[in-house]
C-alpha cells in the first residue's frame, strides 16, 4: 500500500509540475521544483526544445547526463531489464565518410541490429540463381564487430523483389521452386550470423473484413496458396537450428480485425505443425494514429500464450510538424509501446526503423525517430531510456 500511494503521490506531482512549468512559461516565471520533497528527479521532464521550420533544423539539444539518466545508453539500460534495443541500419549510411557518428551512435546505443533492406531478395538475388550477399554480410559484421544481436530481414514478401521475379510470368509451380532455392540458399548461406530471420513479412490482408485474410502478394500469392507455409517448412530445413523463424507485420500490434487474422493464421500453424518461433510487430505509428498500450501488452500475451516471441521490429512514430508539442506526444507514444513491451515475458526486443531523422523511409519534416537529423537526441530518447530505467514495464 505504500509504494502504491508512493507512485500515486509521484503521478499527482508530475502532473502538477507539468501545469505549473507551463503557466510559469507563459509569465515568464521561474520554474518550482516540486519533486526533491518526494524524490521524484527533476530531469524526468523532458528537455524538449521547439523546431525552428522543419523538424530536422532544430537547435541541438543540451546534454541531458542527470540523475534520471546518468550516462547511461539505451543498450545499457536495455541489458539491465533482459531486453534487446534495436535499430535498422542501411550498407550504405554504415559505409559513408560523411557521418562517421552515424556508426559510433549506432554501435553505443544499441544491442540489436537489422539490415534495412540488404538481406531482402532483390539485393541477395539480383538475377536469376545468382547470389550476393555484400549488402546483408556488411551489416552483419557491424553487428558482429560491436557485439550486438542481428535479425535477419526478409525472405519472402511482395516488394522489393528484383525485376526478373516480378515480370518472369513464371508458373506455380516454378514460382514454388523459385521460392524454395532462394529461402534455402539466402538462410543456409548467413546461417547463423542472424538470431532470427523474418521469413514472411506482411502477408495478411488490411480493412476490417476482407474477403480473403491473405493479401495478394505479386508474385507469390494466390499463385502458391500455401507459400508461407512454404516458406517456413524451407527455411526450417535450411537455417542452423538455433535461428528463430518469425512472420512479420504491420497494422496488427494491438486488438483488432487484423490482429486477429494474424493470431488465427499463427494459432493454425502452431497445430498444423508448421515451423514457427516468433512474430514481429512493425509499429508504424503517428501522433494522431496509435495503438492502446494496454491493447498491445495484451495481444502480445495471447500471442506469449501459442509459445511465440515476440518484437517490435519497425518502430516510428510520424509527427504533423515536430513541434514542441507533437515532440512530447511522440516521446509519450514510444515510451508506452516499449512499456507494453517490458511488460510481458515473451516480448524480447523493441526496435526502431532507423534511429535518426535523417535516414528515414519518412519524410525528416515529420520527424519519426529518437534522433534529430543531425544525430542528437531528441525527448523520444530521453523517454525510452527512462522507461528502461524505471523497476516495473509498468
Amino acid at each position: 500500500f505504500f509504494l502504491f500511494s508512493l507512485d500515486l503521490t509521484k503521478a499527482m506531482a508530475k502532473q502538477l509540475s507539468c501545469w505549473m512549468t507551463v503557466l510559469c512559461i507563459l509569465l515568464g516565471l521561474a520554474i518550482p521544483d516540486v519533486y526533491a520533497k518526494i524524490g521524484v528527479d527533476p530531469s524526468e521532464l523532458y528537455p524538449f526544445q521547439p523546431c525552428k521550420g522543419e523538424c530536422g533544423v532544430a537547435t541541438p539539444l543540451p546534454n541531458h547526463s542527470s540523475d534520471a539518466t546518468g550516462t547511461e545508453t539505451l543498450r545499457e539500460a536495455a541489458v539491465r531489464r533482459g531486453v534487446w534495443i534495436g535499430a535498422a541500419a542501411n550498407y550504405y549510411h554504415l559505409n559513408d565518410a560523411s557521418y562517421p557518428n552515424y556508426t559510433t551512435i549506432l554501435n553505443q546505443q544499441y544491442n540489436l541490429i537489422t539490415a534495412e533492406n540488404g538481406c531482402k531478395f532483390s539485393p541477395t538475388e539480383p538475377a536469376v540463381n545468382t547470389y550476393n550477399y555484400l549488402q546483408c554480410l556488411n551489416v552483419s559484421n557491424d553487428a558482429v564487430s560491436a557485439n550486438m544481436v542481428f535479425r535477419g530481414h526478409n525472405l519472402i514478401w511482395g516488394n522489393y523483389n528484383p525485376s526478373w521475379l516480378v515480370n518472369g510470368s513464371y508458373s506455380p509451380s516454378q514460382l514454388r521452386d523459385i521460392l524454395k532455392w532462394h529461402v534455402g540458399n539466402v538462410s543456409q548461406h548467413i546461417g547463423d550470423r542472424v538470431y532470427s530471420w523474418d521469413v514472411v513479412n506482411e502477408a495478411i490482408a488490411d480493412g476490417d473484413d476482407p474477403a480473403d485474410p491473405f493479401k495478394t502478394v505479386d508474385p507469390w500469392y494466390p499463385a502458391i496458396p500455401d507459400y508461407v507455409d512454404l516458406a517456413f517448412q524451407t527455411a526450417r530445413k535450411t537455417a542452423p537450428a538455433n535461428v528463430k523463424l518469425f512472420y512479420n507485420d504491420y497494422g496488427a500490434e494491438g486488438y483488432g480485425p487484423k490482429s486477429d487474422r494474424v493470431f488465427s493464421m499463427l494459432s493454425s500453424m502452431k497445430k498444423r505443425g508448421i515451423p514457427i518461433d516468433g512474430v514481429g510487430l512493425q509499429m508504424h505509428v503517428s501522433t494522431s494514429y496509435y495503438p492502446n498500450m494496454t491493447s498491445v501488452a495484451g495481444n502480445i500475451e495471447r500471442l506469449g500464450n501459442l509459445g511465440l516471441e515476440v518484437h517490435i521490429t519497425e518502430m516510428d512514430v510520424k509527427t504533423i510538424d515536430g513541434s514542441q508539442e507533437e515532440l512530447s506526444r511522440q516521446a509519450k507514444i514510444y515510451g508506452e509501446m516499449l512499456r507494453a513491451c517490458l511488460a510481458t515475458t515473451n516480448c524480447k526486443s523493441f526496435e526502431t526503423w532507423g534511429f535518426t531523422d535523417r535516414f528515414s523511409w519518412i519524410s525528416a519534416k515529420n520527424c519519426p525517430l529518437p534522433f534529430d537529423i543531425d544525430l542528437n537526441p531528441k525527448p523520444a530518447y530521453y523517454e525510452m531510456l527512462r522507461v528502461l530505467q524505471e523497476p516495473y514495464g509498468y
